[in-house]
Parts: C-alpha cells; structure tokens; sequence
C-alpha cells in the first residue's frame, strides 16, 4: 500500500498598489524559495507591473482599483481555477518575510484550520523586533476588541496581510470577500461560516520604501467603518 503524501500545491498572491520599489526584493525572495506567485496588480500607476513580468511572474492586471478586498479576491478566484489547494496572502511593501510561509501554512497542511494568521502579537512569541506605527496600532486594537466581543474569537492582529487559506476557505471567498478594510471582516465571516482560524506567531521585516495606505486619517475612521461591516455582515446572516 502507498503511504506517500502529496505535498499540497501553495499559491503565493501578492496585491500589490503602487509597489515599484518594494516588489523586486519580495519576488526575489519568493522565487528563491522555488513558490509559485502570481502578482494582483491594482491599477498601479507606477512600474508594477514592468517589475512583476521583468522577473517571470505572472500578473493579474485589473483595470480598475478595486481596493485590497478586491485584488485579493481576483487573486482566490485564479486559486480556484487553477486547482491550488493553500493561498497564502502575502502584502506587496515587502514586510512579510516569505521564509515564514511554511509556518504559517503547516496548521492547514496538518489538518487543524482552515485559515492561520502571520502574527506579530501572539502573547507567548510577540515580535519585539518590529515597531506597530500608531495608526495601525489604534485600529488593530479596535477591531480586536470588536471581533472578540461579536465572536469570542480573540485574534491579536486582525490586520494583518500575511495569511494562508485551504481550499474551502479561499474558493468560499472567491464568490464574496469584504471590500473596505477585509482583514477583520473576512475573519467574522470565515468564524461564522465555522471555518477554523489560528494565529502563527512571525516577525515582520522593516517597510523599505513608501508609506502603509493606514495613516492617521483612515485610522480615524477605521472604527465606524468596521462597526459598519460588523453590522452589515450580522445582518446579513440573519436575513439569510
């Protein structure tokens, strides 16, 4: 009898907005570690593109901005089609150190859940290395507390990018994914539709170039947006 297991077939989304500067050194790590990517342009007005073809990746080019919901969305869907059974999220500034992805996807490799999280803040392994700008703090912070108290689900870094779906997970999501800030809301509903989620503690790298699309402003807003989503999402279920 064969007990040889087939290793699963992982596909590496980058969305990516504007990321010229930051682009070639995450590809470059990524296809060193021999993963296969595919890059969601998102109506960049820079050289993304250029940057993404230039190294042999091949690029989902939308023709209009559709916000990160949307460009990780398109990224599920080409999951989908093309028959990968893990998506692994990873955000296009070059923070998230690809060396980490096998941590990060071995809970679902395993069996145990059905979405992990990259997590600068799990309690036991906190990365003490990378410094939380403010903005990203107050609304990590916010809708952590949001989310436990509508769940009980206590996720220490709901924003962060760097996640990884099996194939339920990821092809639920390609029919509808939360468009304004996801990262929180897409953990409501993947809780809601009983698809299990666990944080991976990793540590982040250090933003080379440009600036997080989180600043003061939206920061500001964040809270009324999520209670918003929230609400909708609650709302919707219960109609259904």
């Amino acid at each position: 009898m064969n007990n040889v297991t087939t290793a699963p077939k992982v596909l590496v989304i980058v969305p990516a907005f504007n990321e010229e500067k930051n682009l070639p050194a995450l590809l470059d790590r990524l296809l060193k570690l021999d993963r296969t990517v595919v890059v969601v342009n998102d109506c960049s007005g820079d050289s993304t593109v250029d940057c993404a073809r230039a190294m042999g990746v091949p690029v989902l080019d939308l023709p209009a901005n559709l916000g990160i919901g949307g460009a990780v969305q398109t990224g599920f869907k080409y999951a989908v089609a093309n028959n990968f059974d893990i998506a692994v999220q990873i955000d296009g500034d070059g923070q998230h150190d690809p060396a980490w992805i096998d941590t990060v996807i071995l809970p679902l490799v395993q069996g145990q859940v059905d979405c992990a999280i990259g997590s600068r803040y799990v309690p036991d392994a906190p990365d003490r290395d990378y410094r939380t700008p403010l903005a990203r703090r107050i609304g990590m912070r916010f809708s952590t507390a949001i989310l436990e108290f509508a769940t009980g689900l206590r996720i220490h870094d709901t924003t962060s990018g760097f996640r990884a779906l099996n194939r339920p997970a990821f092809e639920f999501f390609s029919q509808s994914y939360p468009v304004d800030h996801p990262e929180a809301e897409a953990l409501l509903v993947l809780h809601r539709k009983g698809f299990r989620i666990q944080e991976v503690p990793i540590k982040m790298l250090g933003r080379m170039h440009g600036s997080s699309l989180f600043n003061l402003t939206r920061s500001a807003l964040y809270p009324l947006r999520v209670i918003v989503g929230f609400v909708g999402i609650i709302f919707a279920g219960k109609t259904k």
